[in-house]
This record gives C-alpha cells, sequence and structure tokens, in this order.
C-alpha cells in the first residue's frame, strides 16, 4: 500500500469521528476544529460525525450516510478506550525517561505493548474504511479519498 493510500484510510476515521487524530493531533486539546475528539461525549461525537459525513458526500444517500455514520460511531467508540491507553502508555513512557536511573527492560515493555495497541488501532481503523468503502459507489470512493486525502494532508503535513 502506498503512503497517500495509508494516509486516506488512516484519515478515515478522522474525517468521520475524530479517531485517527492520534497521529497528528495536538493532544493538549484540538486537531484543527478547534477541540480534541478524544474530549467529546457521545453526543458530540454523533454530531461531529453526520457533519463529517453531510460535509465529505453531500451526495450520498439518506441510507450510505446513516450507514457511513454507523460504521465511524462503531470505530469511534472501539477505537476511543485504545488511544486512552495509549496515551497513558506514553505518560508511563515518559516518566520512566525522567527517572535517575533508566530501566530499559520496563521501557521495552512500554514500547511493546504501544506497538500492540498501535496495530490494534490500525487494524480497527482498517476494516472501518473498507466497510465505509463497501458503502460506496466507485465514483463515491473517488471523490471521499480525495476529501479524505485533503484532510489527511491539513492534519498532518504533506509526507
Amino acid at each position: 500500500m502506498n503512503k497517500k493510500s495509508w494516509i486516506a484510510i488512516a484519515a478515515v476515521v478522522a474525517a468521520l469521528g475524530g479517531t485517527a487524530a492520534y497521529a497528528g493531533a495536538d493532544h493538549r486539546g484540538g486537531h484543527g476544529h478547534g477541540h480534541s475528539p478524544w474530549t467529546m461525549d457521545a453526543a458530540q461525537a454523533d454530531k461531529h460525525i453526520e457533519a463529517m459525513v453531510a460535509h465529505i458526500l453531500p451526495d450520498a444517500t439518506e441510507a450510505q450516510k446513516s450507514r457511513l455514520a454507523e460504521i465511524a460511531r462503531a470505530c469511534f467508540n472501539d477505537v476511543k478506550p485504545i488511544h486512552q491507553q495509549l496515551q497513558e502508555g506514553h505518560e508511563a513512557m515518559t516518566r520512566q525517561l525522567a527517572q535517575p536511573a533508566i530501566d530499559r527492560a520496563a521501557l521495552e515493555t512500554l514500547r511493546a505493548d504501544h506497538v500492540k495497541k498501535m496495530d490494534l488501532m490500525s487494524r480497527r481503523v482498517l476494516a472501518a474504511a473498507m466497510d465505509a468503502a463497501e458503502v460506496l459507489t466507485p465514483e463515491q470512493r473517488v471523490k471521499f479519498n480525495g476529501a479524505l486525502h485533503m484532510m489527511a494532508t491539513s492534519h498532518m503535513g504533506s509526507h
């Protein structure tokens, strides 16, 4: 998979609920929209998801919009706790690195756990991307991927 494809896939949930924002977010409070997806309650997340679906695919049928929002909502709910665990792991690594003596074994354990969680998150986001792609026509997928690519590059820079 090329880098542009991965950016589009990684941005699916960012676009439809913010769950992939971890990679490019300012975790102190925003990801370009003035708020962090990780601090949203369920009602705020639903509103954001529906707005993003309508923005990205205004010509989608109501059935498509409903299904895309359902996919994004489920993914957001699955990934949000993983993000919290990743944040906690990052904080634990930071604390370990600030200790007078460096515990390499503890840091390696934290790193390995972090990689496992990132893989779990990546798999879930990709599953959501594939589910979303199956809802759309080939023409809509092109439009959707173009919008996601633009959003991804605005969040993460053009890598």
